[in-house]
């Protein structure tokens, strides 16, 4: 990471498995992601929750340089915030940059209506991002339409994690279904191991100075 230009954006990719009760780790954590939206170079974070598996959550933070990132990380408040969530999860990080994404509207909290793409790239990197993009200009033409963002770990290059997103729940539930009458994921499925996620929207909340 050292070798990394400082001044790049970056992204933060954190999947937690909560071992306790789910809404104090939801109270807990909307704490630390209010410290995090007034850091510098801070830009916008999204939270979801599995639907299919309800103890697990999803943590989208985007920074506007990886220089912000860092000196956060080694605050003091960031460190006890870390010694007072890790006890309740078990976690999963990795570190991205978006390669490619589409902005229409937000998506609204508490509505089942955010999409995740963990994928597997099995060949080339570069077939699989047009793919990708070809699948997200199919969701775009669909009613209510949010955005579709393409995450590649700067960890595990072959690694990505695509997000979709509709306005509400039912937006996403009749995109989901053109999407497989129309077998928009074939050409995705050909390049990648990949599985979609359904989604609670927990939270998007953008950084105070913005």
């Amino acid at each position: 990471m050292t070798d990394r230009d400082l001044s790049s954006p970056l992204t933060t990719v954190h999947r937690f498995t909560v071992k306790g009760d789910p809404r104090r780790f939801e109270q807990e954590f909307r704490e630390h992601s209010q410290y995090l939206r007034g850091r510098r170079d801070f830009s916008y974070l999204v939270t979801v929750r599995l639907l299919d598996s309800p103890a697990s959550y999803v943590h989208v933070g985007h920074w506007r340089s990886l220089e912000g990132f860092i000196e956060t990380v080694h605050t003091e408040t960031f460190l006890e915030h870390v010694r007072c969530l890790e006890p309740m999860v078990d976690t999963e990080a990795d570190q991205a940059v978006s390669v490619d994404r589409l902005l229409v509207r937000n998506a609204l909290p508490g509505h089942d209506n955010v999409v995740l793409l963990p994928c597997t790239v099995l060949g080339g990197v570069r077939e699989f991002e047009k793919e990708a993009r070809e699948l997200s200009r199919f969701l775009a033409g669909t009613g209510g339409f949010g955005g579709f963002d393409l995450l590649r770990s700067t960890f595990r290059p072959q690694r990505y994690l695509g997000m979709a997103w509709w306005a509400d729940t039912g937006a996403c539930d009749r995109a989901l279904a053109d999407a497989e009458r129309a077998g928009a994921y074939g050409g995705l499925g050909r390049v990648a191991r990949f599985r979609a996620e359904r989604t609670r929207h927990i939270a998007y909340e953008r950084g105070l100075a913005d």
